[in-house]
């Protein structure tokens, strides 16, 4: 299967791959973007299931937005530099542009009415979606009573604000106890001479090159911060220390940018950036593209290409790095065991997520029409994301304009 999946990746066109993610920037919001990569990527069999939950798996060990990373993972692993480099280029560019088009629009005329209404209905569609990605996972990682151990330990632990990193490693030891007590072992995987070979395409010296030149980049960015004494490298800087270090969604690594752009540098009041999140929210693509608000209030049209490049790109480099060295020790038995835990606690963490977005977002009645449509639309009918947002925020325009509130 890896090496089908493989083949048929690279047959693909490079133009009708950036575009298939291009696409998923486009229209996939939140968690929702993973239903939306799973979809094209496992969907096409360009890489089987187990090589994306892999990737899920992998990308939440190092900073950075998860969903950003997995989607950096994916595309390296099928194109290699080259072509992941191009892949999340586009991935990210739908959203900067719409964010773009947003802070002018509201830094001109400072009125956003018209967003609460939009904010309400995608975040009660995402809660549908979100919970169709748990079902799924749940099917395939919850199948016994110690991954069901695992699963509610981090969903509990979550639940008293433990630092998600922790969570993980917790439910790894976790996986490795039920093993050695219970003795629930699995089989080496078998090696062909087939896999022996390099799964990601190109050589590997050309990729090392590739990562070689993006940890030069990473190096010049620090040197910049330290050195740099205008305001386009300050905004480089303080947008990149927290996509450096800051781990997990977006909503964890919130209070890090809050920290650089209101208390800080002041760059933003509290109001200012507190809009800057609802622009996040309502616009696809990763959350953390509000750092395109925020450069934009700061140095205009250049501020927002700092921000943005500042937020996404250590991500960028970490992923690089990571896949290659997994790569090399992804078919040892214990590296499967680190993933089994790490995939049953994601299963408990999607719960927790799950909960915390329904107490934010349905705050009516009249919203869990719009969870529970969207989730019967993509687990029963199979609805792309895209068609069932449309359809809800149009809905949720037409209930505002017509005067009817959704709260």
């Amino acid at each position: 299967m890896k090496n089908i999946s493989q083949h048929r990746s690279r047959g693909v066109p490079l133009v009708r791959f950036t575009w298939a993610f291009f696409k998923i920037g486009l229209t996939a919001y939140g968690m929702a973007i993973l239903q939306q990569i799973k979809t094209l990527i496992i969907g096409n069999k360009w890489l089987s299931r187990e090589e994306v939950d892999e990737g899920i798996a992998m990308v939440q060990f190092y900073p950075g937005p998860i969903m950003y990373n997995l989607a950096t993972y994916c595309s390296y692993r099928l194109k290699g530099f080259t072509g992941g480099a191009l892949a999340t280029f586009f991935f990210i560019l739908p959203s900067y542009l719409l964010i773009l088009l947003l802070s002018w629009l509201y830094f001109a005329y400072g009125n956003v009415a018209w967003v609460h209404p939009l904010f309400l209905a995608l975040e009660a569609m995402v809660i549908g979606v979100v919970l169709q990605v748990l079902l799924d996972f749940a099917k395939r990682y919850v199948q016994n009573g110690q991954q069901a151990i695992i699963a509610g330990t981090a969903f509990i632990l979550l639940l008293f604000k433990v630092n998600a990193l922790f969570v993980i490693l917790i439910a790894v030891l976790l996986e490795y106890i039920f093993r050695a007590v219970f003795k629930r072992n699995e089989p080496e995987e078998k090696m062909t001479a087939k896999d022996t070979g390099p799964v990601l395409p190109g050589k590997f010296k050309h990729r090392l090159t590739g990562i070689f030149i993006t940890g030069i980049i990473f190096v010049g960015i620090f040197l910049i911060g330290l050195f740099s004494h205008n305001v386009l490298g300050k905004l480089l800087f303080s947008m990149f220390k927290v996509g450096a270090v800051a781990f997990g969604s977006g909503f964890t690594i919130m209070p890090l940018l809050q920290q650089e752009a209101v208390v800080s540098h002041h760059w933003l009041t509290m109001q200012q950036f507190a809009d800057g999140i609802a622009f996040g929210q309502i616009t696809p693509g990763p959350f953390l593209i509000t750092s395109t608000f925020i450069g934009y209030k700061v140095a205009g049209f250049w501020g927002s290409v700092a921000a943005t490049f500042g937020m996404f790109f250590p991500s960028f480099f970490y992923t690089l790095v990571v896949t290659e060295i997994y790569n090399k020790i992804r078919h040892n038995r214990l590296i499967r065991f680190f993933i089994t835990g790490i995939m049953s606690a994601f299963t408990g963490m999607l719960m927790w997520v799950l909960l915390n977005l329904g107490k934010v977002s349905l705050t009516s009645p009249v919203l869990y029409i719009w969870a529970a449509g969207s989730f019967i639309l993509v687990r029963y009918f199979k609805w792309n994301i895209l068609w069932i947002f449309l359809a809800g925020i149009a809905a949720a325009l037409l209930l505002y304009f017509a005067g009817i509130p959704l709260v």
